[in-house]
């Protein structure tokens, strides 16, 4: 079973477009297909890097979490997408 996938568009430049469209004929695979994979690769690099990060915070003592980013409580639903920031309410 596939993972459900969300709609995104995007404006391509035009070398942009034509590497897209080289790939997709050289590997018979659509320009989509592509362009998933590569921004796939993109946020698999980004969420290591972040990882990387965290645990170099914590190994050296320093705050686990920067400040307005604290996690999200599951099923939450209010406005701010269930940040529950620390402090005195405004």
């Amino acid at each position: 079973m596939s993972v459900p996938l969300k709609d995104f568009s995007v404006g391509l430049s035009d070398s942009i477009h034509a590497a897209l469209e080289a790939e997709s004929l050289a590997f018979d695979k659509t320009m989509q297909v592509i362009a998933r994979e590569i921004l796939q690769e993109w946020a698999d690099r980004k969420h290591h890097a972040y990882t990387v990060y965290a645990r170099r915070v914590l190994s050296n003592g320093m705050q686990g979490e920067l400040p307005g980013l604290e996690t999200e409580l599951p099923g939450s639903t209010t406005g701010n997408a269930g940040i529950q920031r620390k402090g005195p309410k405004r």
